[in-house]
């Protein structure tokens, strides 16, 4: 079933009810299917079934629209971070073997190189909003005016007579996301629309709600992340729900949709939620509105559950902060605590109908309850597989019992009650002197000490030799009495060569933890010392 079929299975039930809050304007169902088969009417002057057409947007309604409308017309769309370099959009657009860009006009300065290969459609990123609304954007972010052969406005394109739907297998690929991959190298992931809509028709469950109709979801999740994507967008339009999009997230909006009943669902990474504890308002009788939040991307430390849950516990409020687990290449979540069922310090269980085993790295026995090795995960939700990478895909897929698993690349283990703990990215675990030395774990002891607020540990190299380094926020520390704790805590070949305490830790565009420009921070360091 197409991603487009599935939603507008709802839509023949309530097409007046609400689907999208943009910027505080509502739009119906009735409104996002004249949004998705007017996009499809335009871009099928230009896209025909089997094309790959890259979407270089934020969540706009018209990131939706065109989204949906590439799936109506049989095309696979290619979901890229708004903010990517010129050089880097041109690569994934070769290796997506792309046909069409379709981005906002504010990037058009930045992605002007590329319309030379690449036909441009350019949207405005007001064009949903009033005629005031867009003239004060236009006020403020100057119009491009450079050459735009090649270019071509949104609603400039010819809105041609709708096509008959395809018939395109469910099977097939209907999405490319973006990943660095179970090994850490970037590559392209292959999705269908069933597998993809196995996850979205587990989105009641995963929520444990019965109903959803009505109910507000924060859309601050780009598109271009499998859990934006999926539980953010589409799982909360086929139940009925309410997708409040923002093209950036913004803590002090949030509140005030609280306050406003507009906001029952948050599903996002550890910045976005220690975000929220930070901004004024974030209290009272509104956090009553709140119906349960959901924290993933990114491991989350206990201390952040802890404060979040405190606040709505102290207030009053129902709603919990749960962590789960998953990754693109199982679409995004497998695993979630929840009202049902919870564990400290847990993934949670596996959502219906998908298993999890631990095995040793390339190994496919599964390992028993409480030992440790490398999750591999099966089921419906698991992709196709990585674009052009057979070789990757030798490597991370593997048969047992009949099922098809691929290879998470994260350390963990599961205990006897089916609860999954996740300890390590493999890629992350740090080897000192032979031993395995784990980062979380150093992160779990520093975030102990009183007034550490946050903590990184990653690792670098110096004169070829392998150091750890620990960057923290909150009040100033002693190094030594930090290295001294860490070392009581876990071992001496866990205590970091550098701590150092910031102000903040650098995040990437989704709100991780920018671990790379981490080790960068300490390899300049010990350069420059």
């Amino acid at each position: 079933m197409l991603l487009y079929q599935a939603l507008k299975d709802h839509y023949k039930k309530d097409g007046g009810s609400k689907a999208l809050l943009y910027m505080g304007k509502s739009f119906t169902y009735d409104a996002l299917f004249r949004g998705i088969d007017d996009a499809a009417a335009r871009l099928s002057s230009a896209v025909k079934a089997g094309d790959v057409v890259t979407i270089c947007m934020p969540n706009t309604p018209e990131c939706v629209y065109c989204f949906y409308a590439l799936n109506r017309l049989g095309a696979i769309a290619h979901m890229v971070h708004p903010l990517a370099p010129l050089n880097q959009l041109k690569k994934f657009m070769a290796a997506a073997k792309s046909k069409l860009l379709v981005t906002l006009s504010i990037n058009l300065e930045k992605y002007a190189p590329l319309a030379a290969e690449y036909p441009i459609v350019s949207v405005h990123p007001a064009r949903s909003l009033n005629g005031f609304l867009r003239f004060a954007f236009d006020i403020k972010v100057k119009p491009y005016k450079g050459d735009k052969t090649g270019m071509t406005d949104y609603d400039a394109l010819r809105a041609d007579a709708l096509p008959p739907e395809p018939s395109r297998d469910g099977g097939t690929t209907g999405v490319y996301l973006h990943s660095g991959g179970t090994g850490g190298e970037p590559k392209i992931i292959e999705l269908s629309d069933d597998q993809i809509n196995a996850l979205a028709f587990r989105g009641l469950k995963a929520l444990d709600t019965d109903d959803a109709r009505g109910m507000y979801m924060l859309g601050a999740l780009p598109m271009f992340h499998g859990f934006g994507l999926t539980m953010c967008i589409h799982a909360t339009l086929v139940y009925g729900g309410v997708s409040v999009l923002m093209p950036k997230f913004d803590p002090k909006t949030t509140v005030k949709l609280l306050k406003r009943n507009n906001m029952h669902f948050m599903i996002g990474v550890p910045n976005l939620f220690r975000a929220l504890l930070k901004t004024k308002g974030f209290d009272g009788a509104a956090l009553k509105n709140l119906y349960v939040g959901f924290v993933g991307g990114d491991c989350a430390p206990q201390e952040l559950l802890d404060e979040f849950n405190g606040r709505l516990e102290r207030v009053g409020a129902r709603a919990r902060l749960f962590e789960g687990y998953g990754l693109t290449e199982t679409v995004t979540v497998c695993a979630v605590n929840n009202y049902s069922h919870n564990r400290r310090g847990s993934m949670g269980y596996m959502l219906d109908g998908l298993d999890a085993i631990v095995v040793a790295p390339d190994g496919t026995e599964p390992l028993a309850a409480g030992e440790k090795g490398e999750i591999a995960v099966a089921g419906d939700t698991v992709m196709i597989g990585y674009l052009d990478n057979p070789d990757e895909n030798a490597r991370v897929f593997f048969t047992r019992g009949g099922k098809r698993y691929v290879r998470t690349g994260d350390f963990g283990y599961m205990d006897a009650d089916g609860y999954l703990y996740f300890i390590q990215r493999l890629k992350r675990i740090i080897k000192i002197s032979g031993i395995s030395v784990y980062p979380k774990e150093i992160e779990e002891s520093a975030m102990e000490i009183d007034g550490v607020t946050g903590a990184s540990a990653v690792e670098y190299k110096d004169n070829g030799k392998t150091k750890i380094a620990l960057y923290l926020t909150g009040a100033p520390q002693d190094e030594n009495s930090v290295r001294r704790k860490i070392e009581n805590d876990l071992s001496r070949y866990a205590v970091p060569a550098i701590v150092e305490v910031l102000d903040a830790l650098p995040v990437t565009p989704v709100m991780k933890i920018d671990t790379r420009a981490l080790t960068a921070r300490a390899e300049n360091a010990t350069r420059n010392a």
